[in-house]
């Protein structure tokens, strides 16, 4: 076996893998420049059916051979132009690229419908070599600019695409030169285009991995966009959106008992020190509340909810208010008065939502406030609006 037909055989092998991967690759991940290789693969492989041994088998007239070797040689050409447009990072911004490399589109199409003529001319053949050359220049331009703009995917490209350039360059400097075909070009573009496949798969390999750690980056970052929708930005707990979902969460705990905690006289605080030490205030807040099998959120304002998961849940709702008075006179020391909070206490029956809960407890919590505010109460189970103060409550 000959040097020439044992290429052909790589190449046939290796664009038959390479263009069923592309086409498997478009299919799961739907990026267009795997539809724009596969095209190229199957241009390559239309070439190679152009040399020998190949050749001899599919065209009796060499003419024939001539024409079809230039139309497998413009449409490979015109793919590379929408295949780097299209493998392109993203990120890469240059004024006029994808203008200029979509254009080698149309161009070497339309060479291709006119190779049958060009094989016959020796006029047209010297034409078609000066248009190539231009189109071969245009996708080195644009190699060099997404390259020099940054692009990890063009520096694989212009490895992968360097020797069929050099090959293809070096033939037409001869052809326009000495009006007659290169020895050994069959062998070399061979070779030329197998190293791009083997290089080319390497590139699809290095960009699924880095599309990949981009999705996972973005889902990531998608996730925490939602969670810190779901974060009060202020004292670093729940919102209501994340009370909701925390209520509603199949796979948590379900809360026992629920608390509104408010703090007393908090207008007082704002109209006298300002805003800066209410909000102050309101992060020592925050931080009392927290414990074992407490959830906190905030409501708005000076008001928190508390989703409480053990069965002591009274005992906890009123002790995490107790600490409301030691954590805000640590936290802000220039507050010449102590600062309580009031609290309503209701059961999470097993029909409630978070906010026919939360309905309840507020109106324990107006009660404790009428009834003079630092203080713990729950609803009883009755009809009326009887209130039950807490064990331990003053």
């Amino acid at each position: 076996m000959d040097w020439a037909s044992f290429t052909f055989g790589a190449i046939m092998a290796c664009v038959t893998v390479f263009g069923a991967t592309a086409l498997a690759l478009h299919a799961i991940i739907g990026r267009g420049f795997l539809a724009w290789m596969w095209a190229r693969a199957l241009a390559i492989g239309l070439l190679a059916l152009t040399f020998p041994p190949a050749s001899a088998f599919l065209f009796a007239d060499p003419l024939d051979a001539w024409a079809a070797r230039l139309a497998a040689t413009d449409i490979g050409i015109a793919v590379c132009g929408p295949l780097l447009v299209t493998y392109l990072e993203p990120r890469i911004r240059v004024r006029g690229l994808s203008t200029m490399l979509w254009a080698v589109l149309p161009a070497g199409l339309a060479m291709a419908v006119a190779a049958p003529l060009v094989a016959r001319s020796a006029q047209l053949w010297l034409i078609h070599d000066a248009l190539v050359g231009c189109l071969l220049a245009v996708i080195v331009i644009g190699l060099v600019c997404a390259i020099r703009a940054g692009s990890r995917t063009a520096r694989f490209q212009a490895v992968a695409w360097a020797p069929g350039l050099m090959v293809g360059t070096f033939t037409l400097s001869y052809e326009l030169i000495r009006h007659q075909g290169l020895l050994f070009y069959v062998e070399a573009m061979l070779a030329a285009l197998l190293f791009e496949i083997i290089v080319t798969a390497t590139g699809i390999g290095d960009a699924t991995v880095i599309i990949r750690r981009e999705r996972d980056l973005a889902i990531g970052d998608v996730r925490r966009a939602i969670r810190a929708s779901a974060i009060d930005p202020l004292t670093g707990v729940d919102n209501r959106r994340g009370l909701a979902e925390r209520f509603a969460n199949p796979s948590a705990e379900r809360p026992i008992g629920l608390a509104v905690i408010d703090c007393d006289h908090f207008k007082r605080i704002n109209d006298n020190f300002g805003h800066g030490v209410g909000d102050e205030v309101l992060v020592a807040v925050a931080e009392a509340l927290r414990g074992e099998g407490v959830f906190v959120g905030r409501l708005g304002g000076e008001e928190f909810v508390l989703l409480i998961t053990r069965e002591d849940w009274r005992q906890r709702a009123e002790a995490a208010r107790r600490r409301v008075s030691a954590a805000v006179a640590a936290r802000v020391p220039q507050l010449p008065f102590r600062v309580t909070a009031s609290a309503g206490l209701a059961p999470v029956r097993a029909q409630d939502s978070l906010e026919s809960a939360i309905r309840r407890a507020d109106r324990a919590l107006y009660a404790a406030k009428d009834a003079g505010r630092d203080r713990a109460l729950m609803l009883t189970e009755g009809t009326g609006p009887a209130e039950r103060r807490l064990a331990g409550v003053a």
